[in-house]
């Protein structure tokens, strides 16, 4: 099975909304959502060899929405999952980082090919809206996680989540 490192950022606006995407790639397939349904994920992406994670977060909200990074991102939690990701079996492992932004206006002009095809839109959501939404969210708990994360900040050690 390939392993597949991956960073995601819980990128905050001053407001603490979460910046998301909405996404759709049927060529991926995960138990946890055998239908692959839209849903709606955090900005991140894969680690590039030698690259350290946090540094590939910063990276990829750079890429994905040119909103910049302020201070230093907090590795806060961490999750393996399995996937058939476009036909292969993968065993992601990823980090999650919780940061900050000045901003809220999105450049999506720095989107591959590929990214653009499996994109259905983008928002700002605040805990409260993403824990009353019937919409899907990774990781599922997600508005539970973000308003504990948000009451009681960053934990000492990265928590493991499902």
């Amino acid at each position: 099975m390939k392993e597949r490192p991956s960073a995601r950022l819980i990128l905050l606006d001053p407001q603490d909304r979460l910046f998301l995407f909405n996404v759709h790639d049927p060529k991926v397939f995960d138990p946890a959502n055998p239908f692959f349904d839209p849903f709606w994920v955090m900005i991140g992406g894969m680690v590039d060899p030698g690259e350290d994670f946090a540094e590939a977060a910063v990276r990829e909200a750079g890429e994905e929405t040119k909103l910049p990074v302020i201070g230093e991102p907090l590795w806060v939690w961490t999750r393996e999952r399995h996937m058939s990701w476009r036909g292969t079996d993968v065993m992601h492992r990823e980090r999650f980082f919780l940061a900050r932004t000045d901003r809220t206006e999105i450049d999506l002009s720095g989107l591959d090919e590929k990214e653009r095809s499996w994109t259905r839109g983008h928002r700002w959501w605040t805990a409260e809206e993403i824990a009353a939404s019937s919409e899907r969210f990774e990781p599922n708990d997600l508005g539970v996680r973000l308003t504990t994360l948000l009451r009681d900040g960053p934990p000492k050690e990265p928590v493991t989540i499902g």
